[in-house]
């Protein structure tokens, strides 16, 4: 069982390998949140946590879920969190929130693309390949550790100490009313469709953020296919990223597993 959260695909697409290598079912955390699932049996096997980083910490969406789910007769328990660059401390947050509630017995990290469009621009397409093939090893070697059972922080990335006030900026920072649609919008509703959270709504051909804060987790603003939705006026002139493997998944379609299968869409990786 392998509870997950992604915003535009990354987390997605290491929960899948993992899940596909293990024989795992999948659970989204956000969808969990929104419908009030907090029971899970897990029967012995495995239970595993994959998600991203955001401000050295995790998204304030999976903080919700787990502060109140509870998951009797777990296997082994492990923790994945991908960042672009440290992973902070999302994992010991993770643990804190559970407490005695869930051990986990190995915390794991993964560097994979930036999709953070209004803190910098993302990579392009053919270095948005390199850092996924590298991010590909990396995760098998997850998978592999997670086989065996290893307990332990193998972690490399934990990096800065600034928890606290990277925590506040993020608070103040989840405000969605700073979400702006321009004139290219085509009412298309694909962010309406990927959020996470459900919280975008179309109303009168225009979408609408339905709460006054969200996770932040930029699928709308790098899943737009016209470059509607911007940040201020920040992200503009920015690129926009998201997994292809995602992209697929999240508006239905059965997604390709490889990047070879992905040429159609080739441009998906940055616009």
């Amino acid at each position: 069982m392998i509870f997950v959260f992604s915003g535009t695909g990354n987390s997605y697409h290491a929960a899948k390998m993992i899940a596909t290598a293990l024989k795992s079912d999948m659970v989204e955390m956000a969808a969990a949140v929104k419908y009030k699932r907090k029971f899970y049996n897990a029967e012995g096997n495995d239970v595993g946590f994959v998600f991203p980083v955001y401000y050295h910490g995790l998204p304030s969406v999976v903080e919700e879920f787990l502060e109140t789910v509870e998951i009797v007769k777990p296997g082994h328990v492990y923790a994945v969190s991908t960042c672009a660059g440290e992973s902070g401390k999302a994992c010991d947050q993770l643990q804190e929130i559970l407490g005695k509630r869930l051990k986990v017995d190995a915390f794991y990290d993964v560097l994979m693309p930036e999709n953070a469009v209004y803190y910098e621009d993302v990579p392009d397409k053919d270095e948005a390949k390199r850092i996924n093939d590298a991010a590909d090893v990396t995760i098998g070697g997850i998978i592999e550790s997670i086989g065996k059972k290893d307990k332990g922080d193998f972690r490399t990335m934990v990096g800065s100490d600034s928890f606290d006030e990277a925590r506040e900026q993020y608070f103040d920072f989840r405000n969605t009313e700073q979400f702006i649609i321009d004139d290219k919008c085509i009412e298309c509703r694909i962010c309406e469709h990927v959020c996470p959270e459900e919280i975008i709504k179309v109303y009168h051909r225009k979408p609408v953020w339905d709460e006054f804060q969200c996770s932040m987790c930029m699928s709308c603003i790098n899943m737009c296919p016209k470059k509607a939705i911007q940040i201020s006026d920040v992200t503009q002139n920015r690129g926009r990223y998201f997994h292809p493997e995602y992209y697929f998944w999240s508006l239905g379609v059965k997604p390709p597993y490889k990047y070879e299968d992905f040429k159609k869409y080739d441009e998906g990786y940055r616009f």
